[in-house]
């Protein structure tokens, strides 16, 4: 038994924590309050960042339909983007605009008490082509009933849902038991992947202090873990690189936490890394970066789109696959080396070349499967089919 599961700190959080949720939820008035029409409420993470699919679908609309009023969840370390209006998450501006925006955008769930009422259309746009098996294809036992009827509240709520590949139109619905349509659009959130200038790819390394265009520059951003927890409850930050990891020359790493482990000291384990954990856009970091390390992380699945090299490190490959399950053989279908160590990942990073070559077939197939839709339109696409085309 895991007793640090189970420390004082832990249930007292969790106490606390559910306690002001149910304030919230006396403050959210679902059905009292009339719909805004023309009003959209993009959420991301609940606030956590500004990013991800809803963002790109945003930038979208505004071209198309600018005459909408845009508005963000936005947390402490986040704000809204231009042409947008921040409302900090479960404030009672946000409540308000829960129970009463037309439309509803976001990338994850939204909280327990969410309830959609006549009038509002909300769009689910996910967060990420699924290797670990979720929701109701995980083993049994191993979610509480109260989390899976809280997704399946939120599945029967969706009007849509994003599919980047005929793979997730496959398994998404399935998993979280969702009946409703489907765009099978590919993400927007890759479109500015295959639509960047190399000038964009300057600016970016540019403003994170990278200013030496030979400089190889490596984004690790290794997921979360179930069975990595603080003592208060929260996911712990995983990282398995040295802080003061000794790179070979013209090398740079950027090390990026999970948004799961935002409250954990991120620039600890990034060490003489730069630590890109709450850089606002990891899509500009994907243009940035000339190479990938992660483990289990659907940002395999985005970064694959832009050709360059992935590396694996995974020394809890069995123990993970073991307790989450994958939807597909990871190890026959990687686009890249399964490493345990970092010694193997510092040898790796000295012959790229010749690992590129050997994984280029493998890295082919990859890209057939999970990338056929991405070429740079599908925020369009999304637009188009929710809110019609520009006039």
């Amino acid at each position: 038994m895991n007793l640090k599961a189970y420390s004082p700190t832990r249930i007292l959080g969790a106490l606390r924590r559910r306690g002001l949720a149910y304030v919230r939820k006396l403050q959210y008035q679902p059905g009292k309050l009339p719909i805004q029409m023309g009003v959209v409420l993009f959420d991301s993470f609940n606030g956590k960042v500004i990013g991800d699919n809803p963002l790109d679908i945003f930038l979208e609309l505004q071209k198309v339909r600018p005459e909408l009023k845009f508005y963000w969840t936005v947390g402490a370390h986040t704000k809204a983007p231009a042409g947008a209006t921040g409302v900090r998450f479960e404030s009672k501006q946000w409540l308000d605009l829960l129970a009463s925006a037309e439309y509803i955008v976001a990338n994850t769930s939204l909280p327990w008490y969410f309830r959609k009422v006549a009038g509002q259309t909300y769009l689910q746009t996910w967060h990420g082509t699924p290797l670990k098996r979720l929701v109701h294809d995980i083993p049994p036992g191993s979610l509480t009933k109260s989390y899976l009827d809280t997704m399946d509240r939120e599945a029967n709520a969706w009007d849509y849902l994003i599919s980047p590949s005929p793979f997730c139109t496959e398994v998404l619905p399935r998993a979280f038991g969702y009946s409703g349509e489907v765009l099978e659009t590919g993400y927007p959130r890759n479109d500015r992947l295959t639509t960047h200038t190399a000038a964009d790819r300057q600016r970016i390394r540019e403003s994170l202090g990278v200013t030496d265009s030979k400089t190889v520059l490596i984004l690790y951003a290794p997921t979360w873990r179930d069975y990595q927890r603080t003592a208060t409850g929260n996911w712990d930050l995983v990282s398995y690189l040295e802080p003061d990891i000794k790179l070979p020359e013209g090398f740079q790493i950027m090390f990026r936490g999970h948004t799961n482990t935002h409250n954990v000291n991120s620039a600890k384990a990034a060490g003489t890394s730069l630590d890109v954990t709450r850089y606002p856009d990891v899509t500009e970091l994907y243009i940035a970066a000339d190479v990938l390390i992660t483990d289990f992380s659907s940002v395999m699945f985005d970064f694959s789109v832009t050709g360059k090299p992935i590396i694996f490190l995974a020394p809890d490959l069995e123990r993970y696959r073991a307790e989450r399950g994958f939807y597909f053989d990871f190890e026959a279908e990687a686009p890249g080396p399964i490493l345990a160590t970092e010694a193997e990942v510092l040898e790796t990073l000295g012959k790229l070349p010749e690992t590129a070559k050997t994984f280029q077939s493998a890295y082919k197939h990859w890209q057939e499967k999970f990338n056929g839709l991405e070429d740079g339109h599908a925020s369009r696409r999304v637009v188009t089919a929710i809110w019609g085309s520009r006039e």
